[in-house]
C-alpha cells in the first residue's frame, strides 16, 4: 500500500512538472510572438515614412491605385499625422470616393479635432457631392465654434477658391471685416484671388490697402502688380489708383518707387526716371534705387536714356558717394551701343560661339567713334581719381577688353590687364584677368610661353574656376602646336575636370569630334592636310587674315580630295565675306554646294543673314534664302529662313511700289 502511495506521489509530480514546463513553453511562445508583433515608435514611424515616399513615388510614376493603397495602410498606422493624411485625402477627393473619404476626415478630426484644414475639408466633401447646405451649416457652426478665428476664416476662404466658390468667398471675406471692422483685413488673400479671376484692377486695389498696413508691403506689392498684363487701359487705372493713394495723408513714400516701377513696366521711361529722383529725394538720395533703373534701361538697349540717367546721377551733388558707380555705368553704356551697331561677322558661323573656333575679336567698329571714345575717357578718368580701388580694377579691365577686342591692340591689352592685377581689388576681374593674358599669349602666337604660364596658374588654382578655363586654352594651344595626340590623350581628363553643367564641356566634345572626323583615319596625306587646316586657324585666332587666306588657297589647290576640303572651303568663304569680296564668295559657295557637303546649308543661311543684316541688301539676301528652302528642306534653318523670305519680299515689294 505505501509502495502504491509512493508510486503515484512519484506519477503525480512528474505529470505537475510537465505541465508546468508545458505551460511555461506556452508562455514563453505566446511572449516570443508578441515580440515579433510589436514594434517600438521609432521602428513604426521609419518604416512609415518609407512607405510614405514609396508612395509619393508611385505617384509621380502615375501609379495612383498602388499609391493608394500605401496611404492607406499608412493612415491606419498613424491616423493623427497630418502629413500622411492630406496626400491620402488629397486623392481620395480627386477621385471622388466620398464615403471612405469621410470616414478617414471623422477618424483625422477625433485624433485632431481643432484642425482647421480638416474641418473645411468635411465641409468640402459635403459641398462636393451635393450636401451644400449641410456644408453651408457645418461651415457656420465651424465658424461659431472658433469664435470667427481669422486662421479659419483664411483655410475657409481658401477652400471655398478651390471648389470655384467665388461669390461665397467673397461674402465670406466681407462678413470677416464687417465683424472685425477692418476694411483691409485679408488685403493680401483677396489681392491675389482677384488677380486670379482676371480683375486686375481690383486686385490693385487690395494691394493698396494691404500697403498701407506696413510701407515694406509695397515692395512684395510691386513684385505683384508688375505681373499683370501689358494693357495701356489697364495702365491708366493703375496709375489713377496709385495717385489717388499719393494724396492720402502722410502718404509712403515707397508710392513713388511704387509707381516708378509700374510706368517703367508700360515703357512710361522719363516718368519713371522723374518719380525714382523723388524716391531719391525721400529717401536721403542713397542712390540704390535710380541707379539699378538706369542699369534696367541699359538692358532693353534704352541707350540715350541709359546715359541720361546716368549723367544725371554724376551731376546731382547729392549723389556724390555713388559717382563712380554712375561712371562705370555711363561708359559700360557707350559700349554697348556701340557693340548694339557693330557688323555682323561671317566668323561667327563656323562652330557658333565654339570657344576653339571662334575668336574673340569684334569687327567692324571705328576707333573714331563717339562712343568709344567717351568710354576711354570715364577709365581714364576712373584710374586716375580713384587710384588702387574696386573702380580702378573695374576701370583698368574695361580698357583692356576694348583694346584686346574692338581695337586689336594685343600688346596695349596685356599692360592693362596686368595693371589691373597688380590692384588686386575685385576677387572676379582678378581671375578673368589671368584667363585674359593667356588669350592674348595665344593670339600673339607665343605658345611656349603660353604653356609655362598655364601650367604654373593651374597649379596654383588648383580645383577652382581658373584651372578649368587655362586647362582648356593648354587644349587650344596643343591644337595651334601641331600636338594633337596630345589632345587625344587628355581628352577624358578634360571632361572630367569640366563636368558636364560647364558650359565647354560641349565645346570640348565638337572639338575633339571635329579632330577625330577630318584627322583621324586619313592616312599621312590627310594629316599633311590637317595640319595645314591648323595653320590657317592659328592665322584666324591671331588676326591674320590674309596669311590664313593664302594657306586655305594651298590646301585648294594640293589637297582637292582629301575631307578636310569642305571646312576649308567655309573659312575661305567667310573670309571672303570678310573682305566683301562677294565674287570669290559666290565662286567658294558655288563649290561648297556642288560638294554637297554638311556645311552647305549653313553657308547659305550665312550669306543671306550677312547680306541682309550687314549689307543691308534683301534682294542678295532672299536668294540665297530661297535655295536654302529649295534644295535643304530638313535644314536646321527652315523655319526662320520662311518667316525671314515673307518679311524680306513685304520690303523688296515696299520698295518697287515707291
Amino acid at each position: 500500500m505505501r509502495y502504491l502511495l509512493k508510486r503515484l506521489k512519484k506519477f503525480i509530480s512528474i505529470k505537475l512538472v510537465g505541465l508546468l514546463v508545458f505551460i511555461l513553453m506556452l508562455v514563453g511562445t505566446n511572449v516570443l510572438i508578441g515580440q515579433q508583433r510589436w514594434k517600438s515608435p521609432e521602428v513604426l514611424q521609419k518604416e512609415l515614412q518609407t512607405k510614405f515616399r514609396m508612395a509619393q513615388q508611385l505617384e509621380s510614376q502615375g501609379q495612383i491605385e498602388r499609391a493608394l493603397e500605401l496611404y492607406k495602410y499608412i493612415v491606419n498606422q498613424d491616423p493623427k499625422k497630418y502629413t500622411y493624411y492630406h496626400r491620402y485625402a488629397y486623392h481620395l477627393f480627386r477621385l471622388k470616393r466620398y464615403d471612405e473619404l469621410e470616414n478617414v476626415i471623422k477618424i483625422f478630426l477625433e485624433h485632431n479635432p481643432r484642425d482647421e484644414t480638416a474641418i473645411v475639408d468635411l465641409g468640402e466633401l459635403y459641398f462636393s457631392r451635393g450636401d451644400t447646405m449641410l456644408a453651408d451649416e457645418y461651415w457656420e457652426n465651424a465658424l461659431q465654434q472658433s469664435n470667427y478665428s481669422q486662421s479659419f476664416i483664411r483655410s475657409l476662404f481658401n477652400g471655398l477658391i478651390s471648389l470655384q466658390q467665388y461669390e461665397r468667398a467673397a461674402e465670406l471675406i466681407q462678413d470677416a471685416r464687417d465683424y472685425y471692422r477692418k476694411d483691409d483685413l485679408f488685403a493680401i488673400e483677396v489681392a491675389h484671388f482677384q488677380m486670379l479671376r482676371g480683375n486686375y484692377v481690383k486686385s490693385a486695389e487690395e494691394f493698396l490697402l494691404y500697403g498701407r498696413s506696413n510701407s515694406r508691403n509695397y515692395r512684395q506689392i510691386s513684385s505683384q502688380i508688375l505681373r499683370f498684363p501689358h494693357d495701356s487701359s489697364l495702365f491708366i487705372s493703375l496709375d489713377s489708383l496709385i495717385q489717388g493713394e499719393l494724396q492720402i495723408p502722410d502718404a509712403s513714400r515707397e508710392l513713388h518707387k511704387l509707381r516708378s516701377d509700374v510706368l517703367f513696366k508700360f515703357k512710361r521711361y522719363k516718368e519713371a526716371i522723374n518719380e525714382t529722383m523723388i524716391f531719391e529725394s525721400m529717401n536721403r538720395y542713397r542712390g540704390n534705387d535710380i541707379l539699378d533703373l538706369a542699369v534696367d534701361l541699359l538692358n532693353i538697349n534704352e541707350f540715350a536714356l541709359a546715359e541720361e540717367t546716368f549723367t544725371k546721377i554724376i551731376k546731382t551733388d547729392q549723389f556724390r558717394n555713388i559717382v563712380p558707380n554712375a561712371l562705370l555705368g555711363l561708359a559700360d553704356a557707350f559700349e554697348k551701343e556701340m557693340l548694339s551697331e557693330r557688323e555682323i561677322s561671317p566668323f561667327d558661323y563656323f562652330y557658333p560661339d565654339n570657344f576653339f573656333f571662334t575668336p574673340d575679336y569684334i569687327f567692324g567698329i571705328d576707333a573714331t567713334e563717339h562712343q568709344i571714345q567717351q568710354a576711354f575717357a570715364i577709365y581714364d578718368s576712373l584710374i586716375i581719381n580713384l587710384p588702387r580701388s574696386t573702380y580702378t580694377a573695374q576701370a583698368l579691365y574695361r580698357l583692356a577688353e576694348l583694346r584686346y577686342r574692338v581695337l586689336h591692340d594685343l600688346d596695349g591689352a596685356v599692360k592693362l590687364y596686368q595693371d589691373a592685377l597688380k590692384v588686386g581689388a575685385n576677387r572676379e576681374i582678378q581671375q578673368q584677368c589671368i584667363i585674359r593674358l593667356a588669350d592674348l599669349m595665344i593670339a600673339k602666337g607665343d605658345f611656349d610661353q603660353v604653356d609655362d604660364y598655364i601650367r604654373k596658374n593651374i597649379g596654383r588654382y588648383e580645383g577652382s574656376m581658373i584651372e578649368k578655363r587655362l586647362s582648356v586654352r593648354l587644349l587650344l594651344s596643343d591644337f595651334f602646336k601641331n600636338e594633337v595626340d596630345s589632345i587625344m590623350t587628355n581628352k577624358n581628363d578634360m571632361l572630367g575636370l569640366l563636368g558636364v553643367s560647364d558650359p565647354l564641356f560641349n565645346d570640348v566634345i565638337e572639338f575633339v569630334s571635329f579632330i577625330e572626323e577630318y584627322r583621324g583615319n586619313n592616312g599621312s596625306v590627310g594629316i599633311a592636310a590637317f595640319n595645314e587646316f591648323i595653320k590657317s586657324e592659328r592665322f584666324i585666332r591671331q588676326n591674320k587674315l590674309s596669311e590664313a587666306r593664302e594657306v586655305l588657297m594651298y590646301l585648294l589647290i594640293n589637297y582637292p580630295d582629301q575631307s578636310i576640303i569642305s571646312p576649308v572651303r567655309f573659312r575661305l568663304l567667310q573670309i571672303d565675306l570678310f573682305f566683301r569680296q562677294t565674287k570669290e564668295a559666290e565662286h567658294t559657295l558655288e563649290t561648297l554646294l556642288d560638294r554637297g557637303n554638311l556645311y552647305a546649308d549653313n553657308a547659305l543661311f550665312m550669306m543671306a543673314e550677312i547680306a541682309q543684316f550687314r549689307d543691308k541688301n534683301p534682294e542678295y539676301a532672299a536668294k540665297w534664302y530661297e535655295i536654302i528652302l529649295e534644295q535643304y528642306p530638313g535644314s536646321f534653318h527652315t523655319d526662320t529662313v520662311r518667316k525671314r523670305l515673307r518679311e524680306l519680299q513685304k520690303t523688296i515689294l515696299q520698295k518697287q511700289n515707291l
